[in-house]
């Protein structure tokens, strides 16, 4: 008797889970219809975004990169850049540097 009875409930159980993530499924699945519909509807309204000031030099790019050290590396990936993007040159002598970018902001 006590046999039946528990198995009479595991199946009762497996059968109100089984409903209950139907309807768990059906309700995700209409949330993830109404916000990809809101997702689209608000892109589609919104003004094209103005662009700011561009920030560029050795310090930014430190500030910006995970590896700040990969900038002495002289083997490192092109990821990092190049020397010559940072580097001022003298506008009189072609190939000789100047200076070095530390900071620069472009309006």
């Amino acid at each position: 008797m006590k046999t039946t009875t528990l198995i009479i409930l595991m199946v009762a159980a497996l059968m109100a889970c089984d409903q209950a993530s139907a309807v768990t499924s059906q309700h995700a699945r209409s949330h993830s219809t109404t916000l990809v519909q809101r997702r689209h509807s608000v892109q589609s309204h919104r003004p094209a975004a103005e662009a700011g000031p561009q920030v560029t030099g050795v310090i930014a790019r430190a500030i910006r990169s995970r590896n700040p050290l990969q900038m002495l590396n002289p083997f490192a990936p092109a990821k990092y850049g190049t020397a010559e993007e940072n580097a001022v040159l003298d506008p009189d002598v072609p190939g000789r540097g100047d200076g070095i970018k530390l900071l620069s902001v472009s309006f």
